[in-house]
């Protein structure tokens, strides 16, 4: 796969992910109010359902902060309903740093959370087989692997871990504040250097890292993409089924 058609795809899933993550973070929590009808208890089941991402969400905020030399203040993984009504799962209070140390941390959740989803997926699931089996189009054995899978001890217990981690992981509106910052110095450095003369065409090395990592948090968003999917058919059945025997249903805001 070259550096541009996989940059392509990282930018696909990544936007992909977007939309499925505010499906499920809707539908999760009209399912528990559908079933009990009462919104605290909906609000608090979304909360244990996500709880491990959460967890890693915000002990990756403070880990990158204490690297980069950034104070910290409270650290929370208490939900809390924002002004607006939006459910805010944790937070944790930093010193207001430069925008590039800031963009950092903000980005840190999606770095720790796809290497999360990485190790469960391709080592313990060893996902990476299937994704080599569906490329070639080789569904004879595409379907051996998702049986063999299957057999991998606590198997539900890894996908959920993927599904919770991996739906927490997408930077909140805060980390993202820094990121146009960061990006208008980036385009204003390299705009510099192509007036001064300067070659800024990466070595083949740093050209070679840097498609590593994009292939990386591509299998990383592919992997999240498949067990999310996964998991709105399974909230779908949940949900029609819960919906047809109590006789109501949940409207959406859209």
């Amino acid at each position: 796969m070259s550096n541009w058609s996989a940059l392509f795809w990282l930018i696909v899933t990544f936007l992909l992910m977007h939309p499925l993550k505010r499906w499920i973070s809707a539908h999760v929590q009209g399912v528990a109010f559908l079933m009990t009808g009462s919104p605290q208890v909906a609000m608090w089941f979304f909360w244990v359902l996500f709880l491990p991402g959460t967890l890693l969400h915000e002990i990756s905020h403070w880990v990158t902060a204490k690297v980069l030399a950034v104070k910290t203040g409270r650290f929370s993984v208490w939900p809390q309903v924002k002004k607006k009504g939006e459910l805010q799962m944790g937070s944790l209070q930093v010193e207001v740093a430069d925008p590039f140390r800031h963009s950092l941390i903000g980005l840190a959740p999606l770095v720790f959370g796809s290497l999360a989803v990485l190790l469960v997926g391709l080592g313990r699931l060893e996902l990476g087989q299937v994704g080599e089996a569906l490329r070639t189009g080789d569904l004879e054995v595409v379907l051996e692997m998702v049986a063999r899978i299957l057999t991998v001890p606590d198997v539900w217990l890894w996908i959920y871990l993927i599904f919770a981690i991996s739906n927490a992981m997408l930077p909140s509106p805060s980390d993202r504040q820094a990121w146009w910052s960061v990006f208008i110095y980036l385009s204003l450095a390299l705009l510099l250097a192509i007036g001064l003369g300067l070659n800024p065409i990466f070595s083949p090395s740093i050209q070679t890292i840097g498609l590593t990592i994009i292939t990386q948090l591509l299998y990383a968003f592919l992997i999240t993409i498949a067990v999310d999917i996964l998991f709105i058919l399974l909230i779908l059945i949940i949900e029609t089924t819960f919906a047809w025997f109590l006789g109501r249903q949940v409207r959406y805001n859209p």
